[in-house]
């Protein structure tokens, strides 16, 4: 998978715009939930990591992506 520049405008109150390139090297934490827990897997940039929440989603994988100073088990 590809990234590129192209942008869409999607008119939606449930759209959530992706970041702008200045987030792109943000670094984030990759999780997935196991055993009423989340896990982290993977840091990464925001890039690399919205690049690998699409390829698992075309395998039927659910990750999410979390700033690093954020722990969901704490919720």
């Amino acid at each position: 998978m590809e990234a590129t520049s192209e942008s869409q405008t999607v008119n939606s109150c449930w759209y959530t715009p992706l970041p702008l390139n200045e987030y792109a090297t943000s670094r984030v934490t990759v999780y997935y939930y196991s055993d009423s827990r989340w896990v982290p897997i993977k840091y990464c940039s925001l890039g690399k990591a919205i690049l690998l929440y699409e390829q698992a989603k075309l395998v039927g994988k659910e990750i999410l992506l979390f700033p690093t100073d954020l722990d969901p088990n704490n919720f």
